[in-house]
């Protein structure tokens, strides 16, 4: 089961089969649920796969809605999907965090794919939690950073998951979001991590060139080498 557990669709196709055919097959009962839902519902719920880990009412306007029309509608249409089960709502701290379930999540996925809407979204919602990294970069390195460091830790499989994309598909925002994570592993402790995305960025051909970019990225490695005490590889980055 846990081998086969990525294509869940298949795994849970042996339903009885005198059952009515949505409750034969999981694959069956999503259908029947999506087929209810209204083309703008459908819409979202699509847009909303591309988000790990949850999501803001803010980052769901800013990544998933394309006019200002559309941004305007996507609390409503953002209640209705949570009324019908398909996104759950709970509260964070005061305010109201949004996510789907993982089999809903990639159902939705397949459902963007087939709209060719995939890559605009990723990047869409690359550039949303880039801009918040950047927007934190400066606060990182005052007595103001635990909002910051709590914000981008509350988001951070979505900071993992634009990090991932960009490295693919733009690889001069990975290694500027790279270089400006330095202080948020310095903080939290997520040293390998950092240390593994930063010394993967400046590995990429496209980081070669001196540009600030890669002087911030080779910083941030010199910076989490320091905290390993290996100084020599440390040093290495910082020359």
């Amino acid at each position: 089961i846990v081998e086969r557990l990525e294509d869940r669709f298949r795994l849970l196709a042996s339903g009885s089969r005198s059952a009515i055919p949505r409750h034969q097959t999981l694959r069956a009962a999503i259908d029947w649920s999506y087929a209810l839902l209204s083309a703008d519902e459908q819409r979202l719920l699509d847009r909303l796969s591309v988000f790990g880990g949850g999501f803001t009412l803010e980052a769901a306007e800013a990544t998933c809605a394309t006019s200002p029309e559309e941004t305007a509608a996507v609390l409503d249409v953002l209640a209705r999907l949570v009324d019908r089960s398909l996104v759950v709502m709970r509260e964070v701290g005061g305010s109201a965090r949004y996510g789907l379930l993982e089999t809903v999540r990639q159902y939705a996925a397949e459902r963007l794919r087939a709209r060719g809407e995939d890559e605009p979204l990723r990047r869409r919602h690359a550039a949303y939690f880039h801009e918040l990294v950047a927007a934190a970069e400066p606060h990182l390195i005052t007595a103001a950073r635990r909002p910051w460091l709590d914000r981008i830790h509350a988001e951070i499989d979505n900071v993992r998951q634009a990090l991932a994309w960009t490295r693919d598909a733009d690889p001069a925002a990975h290694l500027r979001l790279t270089g400006r994570l330095c202080w948020f592993w310095f903080s939290t402790g997520f040293w390998a991590e950092g240390r593994r995305w930063s010394e993967d960025a400046l590995a990429m051909p496209e980081a070669a060139a001196p540009t600030p970019a890669r002087a911030a990225t080779l910083f941030a490695a010199a910076v989490i080498a320091c905290l390993q005490a290996n100084a020599v590889q440390a040093q290495r980055w910082l020359e």
